[in-house]
């Protein structure tokens, strides 16, 4: 949940000791905290970079290419459009349609896992490493179809990106690029310093990769039986009429919450909340508090719960932040805040090619 300001943020973010996160990242529990931020939209890529190097001039490689394959994520969605949804490689073996029921009740046998499953309920979050443990046990070891994996995981995560997401989810299932990510025992005990043995993960991973689905993971749930979740949405502080008939708009998304944003502008700010996407289960509880936390950081801002489509019956100018995952809504667009801005935008099939096109374009 986001609970500092905006100026709380930036002293965190000075704080941060990028040599330290390189050596702990992958240990459950450490992580930088900004994730939440980020997707809102509260800060950018760039801003939370040059915060870092303030007090890091040195031992920051790991930690600015974490940022990096954030923006890298958001520009194959920029590229790709749609096709992130689907399978971008198809794979050898067919995946089952469902969810395991054992995932979904928090009962795959494996401890941390399980506690990790709770845990996405409990507050919307999930450490990275235990994203890929999880995706993994959905495509590689139960054999299930990604597609479900992601919606799912991504109607509770407060911190969910469609692109970072739904890529990350076929980079594990393979995808993507490369090899099948799989979880195994060794690996979840040393990361999250625990000691369980004796399970189905308890073993080489080339028997991971060849084994059959093992019994835990057989029952399915189907798409239709989930339980969705099904948030309590804010009250709208301000109706279609009077937002259609301003003379002058500034069009938030949850995505685009900066609270910096044309800060002097005496023009109306309005957050769409699509209700079309918000009450069909596509976004849970956690998700709703994260957004309209970050909606009380704006002044003036008010809460629109209508259809996208509403958004033509506006009169008056639109401006807007780019988003990836929003190309119908109207108005002027301001470009993406990136990163590497001399790096050209095409797709670049990898990560490794983005970074190598990044490297050519940073001072010597």
């Amino acid at each position: 949940m986001i609970t500092k300001t905006y100026a709380e943020l930036e002293d965190y973010i000075r704080t941060i000791d990028a040599a330290r996160y390189a050596a702990q990242r992958n240990y459950l529990g450490e992580s930088t905290q900004l994730s939440e931020y980020i997707t809102r939209g509260v800060i950018s890529l760039p801003q939370v970079r040059d915060l870092v190097l303030e007090n890091n001039p040195t031992n920051n490689e790991k930690l600015v290419q974490e940022l990096a394959w954030r923006e890298y994520w958001q520009r194959v969605w920029r590229e790709r459009e749609d096709e992130i949804f689907e399978y971008i490689r198809p794979l050898h073996e067919t995946r089952r349609d469902g969810l395991p029921t054992a995932v979904l009740e928090a009962s795959t046998g494996i401890t941390a896992i399980d506690d990790g499953i709770r845990q996405l309920y409990e507050t919307g979050y999930l450490h990275n490493h235990m994203r890929m443990w999880l995706a993994g046990l959905i495509c590689n070891v139960a054999k299930c179809d990604w597609r479900i994996g992601a919606d799912w995981m991504m109607s509770y995560l407060i911190d969910g990106d469609y692109a970072s997401n739904h890529l990350s989810w076929q980079w594990v299932a393979g995808s993507y690029t490369g090899s099948p990510y799989l979880p195994q025992q060794d690996n979840i005990n040393q990361y999250t310093r625990t000691t369980q043995r004796g399970t189905y993960l308890d073993t080489t991973y080339e028997h991971i990769a060849d084994m059959p689905v093992p019994t835990a993971l057989k029952a399915l749930t189907q798409r239709n039986d989930i339980h969705w979740p099904a948030p309590s949405l804010p009250k709208a502080t301000i109706q279609l009429t009077e937002a259609a008939q301003a003379p002058d708009v500034l069009l938030y998304s949850p995505w685009t919450l900066d609270p910096n944003w044309h800060s002097d502008s005496t023009a109306l700010r309005v957050l769409l909340l699509d209700s079309e996407q918000f009450t069909s289960g596509v976004f849970g509880q956690h998700v709703v508090d994260s957004i309209v936390s970050v909606a009380r950081l704006i002044p003036g801002l008010r809460i629109l719960i209508a259809p996208a489509q509403s958004l033509e019956t506006f009169t008056g100018t639109i401006t807007r932040k780019s988003y990836s995952g929003i190309r119908a809504w109207p108005g002027a667009v301001e470009p993406p805040e990136l990163l590497y801005p001399n790096v050209p935008e095409k797709l670049y099939n990898s990560f490794s090619a983005f970074w190598k096109q990044v490297q050519k374009t940073l001072p010597r």
